[in-house]
């Protein structure tokens, strides 16, 4: 077995409706401020990323999957544009639960992945690289926007894309795992690798 090193990914999408909602303004971020990178991605709440050799996929995989039979499928509300340095972004209104799935995955995966970024402020990027002209004339248009929509969390999606090439390969989804609530607490999970 040839051993790898990819780029892993775990995203909440959000529903298609909640897509077609968002995607008119990443499209609107690339054409009037010329943020190139706005509407590459589809709209997604980043949980967390990490380094990690093929060989431990599979495993990933099934811990995730008992993971997801833990958590509860909740709604989330969008309220309203906010914004980081370089960043603006569909606000949640309710984040509480996001970044409790975010905390619970980050100890029992954190110290058993190699280099994870755990994003503890869930959004959904309308933009994100901006330079400083691009992001205050985008702010100045839109920090008074209002959006309210909300969508039922109901999965996360484990994507992957290799590192070791030479271009910028883009993710290839491999996982789906549903939230079931069905199973122990999270605190009783060991994420053994």
């Amino acid at each position: 077995m040839k051993l790898n090193t990819h780029e892993y990914f775990l995203i909440i999408s959000p529903s298609e409706e909640i897509c077609k909602l968002i995607m008119p303004y990443k499209q609107h971020f690339t054409r009037n401020y010329g943020c190139t990178m706005a509407d590459i991605f589809k709209p997604h709440i980043s949980i967390m990323n990490c380094l990690q050799s093929n060989y431990w996929e599979t495993r990933l995989i099934e811990n995730l999957k008992r993971f997801g039979k833990t958590v509860e499928p909740f709604i989330a509300e969008l309220n309203g544009i906010g914004q980081f340095p370089n960043t603006v972004f569909v606000d949640i209104f309710n984040k509480y639960q996001l970044v409790q799935i975010i905390t619970e995955l980050s100890q029992f995966a954190n110290p058993l992945l190699y280099k994870p970024q755990f994003h503890k402020t869930p959004h959904i990027s309308i933009a994100r690289g901006m330079t400083p002209e691009q992001h205050s004339l985008a702010w100045a248009d839109w920090q008074n926007h209002e959006i309210e929509a909300s969508f039922e969390v109901n999965e996360i999606t484990l994507l992957r894309r290799p590192i070791n090439t030479k271009q910028i390969q883009k993710f290839d989804k491999i996982a789906t795992i549903p939230f079931t609530r069905e199973e122990i607490a999270v605190q009783q999970l060991n994420f053994g690798f």
